[in-house]
Parts: structure tokens; sequence; C-alpha cells
């Protein structure tokens, strides 16, 4: 259940939990402190002889009054804040948009990409909004440095993506490759695509870069450990030299 302002429930941008939240704006928040204000009164009203209780209760519904109307010059119009109740963080809202934190639908990175790629990759979600250019420019980066995870030099994508390709690299593989590359270069070096306006196209190259790595980096990877674990090591040698494998 994505966030929305008002909302009883939703998953907490913080925590990620499902979970209730408290909501604080200049309309309840005004009513607390009058309900405080009121309470506090209440000790001292059984001080106060019965002849002066109908001017004190007076002065009170005068007061609450004036309280709450005044009360909305210092809370800003359209301003809330929700807090959760599983982790205690708090969102902040301006009418009805959630400025605090920064929305975030990006998927978590790969698991098997090396730690400094998953590094560029979450820094390239936590700017998306702000910057989608920066962001595919951190991207680019996150691919030049899988490719060189995979065996490649890592200094020319292009020329990496090519060698790929003449092994025998799948075509659908080779262009989600092309796509982050292209793309990821206009970044650096504005040319035709205007990632200012189709920030929505920033956000699909995480996709595509999770997308690389579990075609270039998983499969083979659980395919091996698979192979490794059924084959027995007497049938491996076999097939090696049937392949002529040293």
């Amino acid at each position: 259940m994505l966030p929305e302002q008002g909302s009883s429930k939703f998953q907490c941008p913080h925590c990620g939990v499902l979970a209730t939240q408290r909501w604080f704006n200049a309309g309840n928040a005004s009513g607390v402190v009058a309900e405080i204000y009121n309470h506090i009164f209440l000790d001292y009203r059984k001080n106060v002889d019965e002849y002066y209780q109908r001017e004190v209760a007076s002065f009170l519904k005068s007061s609450d009054h004036d309280f709450r109307r005044n009360f909305m010059n210092y809370v800003p119009k359209g301003f809330s804040v929700a807090t959760c109740s599983s982790c205690s963080e708090s969102s902040l809202w301006v009418n009805e948009e959630m400025k605090y934190p920064k929305p975030n639908s990006v998927a978590e990175p790969n698991a098997d990409l090396d730690e400094d790629i998953k590094e560029l990759y979450l820094e390239a979600a936590s700017i998306l909004q702000d910057s989608p250019k920066g962001s595919t420019a951190l991207l680019r980066l996150a691919l030049q440095k899988l490719l060189k995870q995979v065996g490649k030099n890592g200094k020319n994508i292009n020329k990496d993506i090519g060698e790929l390709v003449t092994e025998g690299l799948s075509p659908k593989i080779q262009k989600a490759l092309d796509l982050l590359r292209v793309i990821g270069n206009n970044a650096v070096h504005p040319g035709q695509i205007n990632l200012d306006d189709y920030s929505g196209v920033a956000l699909k190259l995480f996709n595509i870069l999770n997308f690389i790595a579990e075609e270039l980096i998983t499969k083979p990877k659980e395919l091996d450990s698979l192979y490794d674990d059924l084959i027995p090591e007497e049938t491996q040698e076999h097939i090696k030299q049937r392949d002529n494998v040293v």
C-alpha cells in the first residue's frame, strides 16, 4: 500500500512495514492542544467557588475559539506529518505530496553485484527524483564496473559490449547493454535525449541494470553451482576430455 496523504495505514518509506500512521496537521493539532489546555484548567476549577464556574467556562470557550483560529497562523496550510507506529520515523507532507523522505520506487540492486556497484546503484536511486541525469550518469558508471566484474576491461563500455557479442551474447542482453550505455553517455554528454523531462526513463534503467546482472552474473553463477553440486567430478573430467578443455 503506497503512501498517501491522510491515509491511516501505508507502507512506511523508512522501514518498509505496512503500519498505522499518526497524523499531525493544523486541524487536529489545535484540537489536541486545546484539550490539554482545558485539562489543565480542571485542576484549577476544583479550587474555584461555584459562583465563578460560569465565568471560567465562558473564558475557556472564548479562549478555545481564539486559540484554534490563531493556531492556524503558526502551522503552514497544507502541511502535515505522519508518524509510523512501527519505527516512529516521520514523513513530511505539503499539499498531499510527500516531501520527506523522497519517494523511491527503485528495486533493490541485484545481490550478486560487487559491493562498489551496489553502492553506486543506491546512490543513483537516492538522487533520482532531484536529478534524473545525475542518477543515469551513476548507472552508466555502475555498468562500466559490472562489465569489469564479468571479466572485461571495464575502460571502454562499447568495446566490452562488442567483445561479448563476438563471444555469442544474446541480442536481448546486447540491446539492454547498449540502451544503458547510450542513455548513460547522453547524461554525461547531453545530446538528443532530455532526461530532465523523462525521469521515468531514468527509473527504468535501474531495472535494466538488474536485468543485465541477472543474465550475466546470477544465472551463470546458479548454473555453475548446480553443475558442481550434481555432476560427479569424474564425469566432469570426462566432459572436459570430450570437449578438449584443459
